[in-house]
């Protein structure tokens, strides 16, 4: 049980930083989770893994049988003795179909998101959550390695980020090793301790939906906060965009300032003639401005926490570009009219 300690005593950890509630704590938090998160994966993805062992093992086995026949090196090719090509050829291509690629295996052992696909593809993780802890991951990468913090929502993400955290450890199997000794404190409070209840396969689950009840998720208060932050986001977008097209210097024509934001490098024709501009095919309209506002609206109506936060996701992929090359242009004419 010691492997589900090093886990648990991180989520007591975040529970206590997240009653603090104070923004560097719960900074400290999102980094904590997403650690957990990752160690749990890991361990999943080890376990689906260590099941193809032997199949994989024959493969590599095989390959290197095919690799020596193919030798330069006639020892090699004399040692590399057993079935005909024709069949080694066969069982390779029926192994291959068996086990994950080495590749894969790098992908999975690499990368977050991998790991997520790769354990919802074996089913292991429910497909609803993967677009909720991809985009978590997200946001700690950016707090973590580029000092960028989404004060405004970083509560109610890192609240989100608890209950997924425990819907993966809900679904962790950590299993039992003989000589684990006594539970320490940090279990021993999720243990049944009825008379005939004793059931160390069980600490993980019961550890997951306890905290999940002590920390809590009032979703009317996360939904309110995501879906304000997000039509203020996009409030602002659209006063940027309109603060853009006031201040072009060549006049500018509703639509415009959107399609400055697209102009491909290079292309001077677009940035000094306003009709050839028009005339150029952006993926981005006012339209989908509009679209982003509409579905951040219909958010207000969203029951569940997965597809709420996957939406917001969703948008924030969709926009965050456009936002980011807004904000520059305003902040570009702001400091040429205070160079005057």
């Amino acid at each position: 049980m010691k492997r589900l300690e090093l886990v648990v005593v991180q989520f007591e950890e975040v529970k206590r930083l997240i009653e603090v509630g104070r923004v560097p704590q719960l900074r400290l938090a999102h980094i904590l989770l997403d650690s957990a998160v990752e160690l749990i994966m890991h361990r999943m993805a080890e376990a689906e893994l260590d099941g193809e062992r032997y199949h994989f093992d024959q493969l590599e086995n095989l390959r290197r049988i095919e690799a020596m026949r193919k030798s330069d090196n006639p020892l090699h090719r004399r040692f590399a003795r057993g079935p005909s090509d024709e069949q080694l050829s066969s069982e390779i291509k029926r192994l291959e179909a068996m086990v994950t690629s080495k590749r894969k295996r790098k992908k999975i052992n690499d990368n977050f998101g991998d790991k997520i696909d790769f354990l919802v593809e074996r089913t292991r993780l429910p497909g609803s959550i993967a677009p909720v802890l991809k985009k978590l991951h997200d946001y700690r990468n950016e707090t973590y390695h580029r000092d960028q913090h989404r004060v405004e929502v970083i509560r109610p993400a890192v609240l989100i980020y608890f209950d997924a955290a425990c819907t993966v450890l809900d679904l962790y199997e950590p299993g039992v090793l003989i000589g684990d000794g006594a539970l320490g404190p940090e279990l021993a409070r999720f243990q049944d301790t009825r008379p005939g209840h004793h059931d160390p396969f069980e600490v993980s689950h019961r550890a997951a939906k306890q905290l999940r009840e002590e920390v809590g998720l009032d979703l009317a208060a996360v939904r309110t906060a995501l879906v304000d932050h997000l039509l203020g986001r996009l409030d602002d977008l659209e006063s940027g965009l309109a603060y853009v097209e006031e201040n072009s210097v060549n006049g500018a024509a509703p639509g415009d300032a959107i399609r400055i934001m697209q102009i491909e490098d290079g292309d001077i024709e677009a940035i000094f003639d306003n009709e050839v501009l028009r005339s150029r095919k952006y993926p981005l309209t006012m339209k989908d401005v509009k679209s982003w506002i509409e579905r951040a609206t219909a958010m207000e109506d969203m029951d569940d926490k997965h597809t709420l936060f996957a939406e917001l996701a969703a948008l924030e992929d969709e926009f965050e570009d456009l936002e980011s090359k807004v904000r520059e242009a305003v902040w570009r004419i702001d400091e040429a009219a205070n160079m005057r």
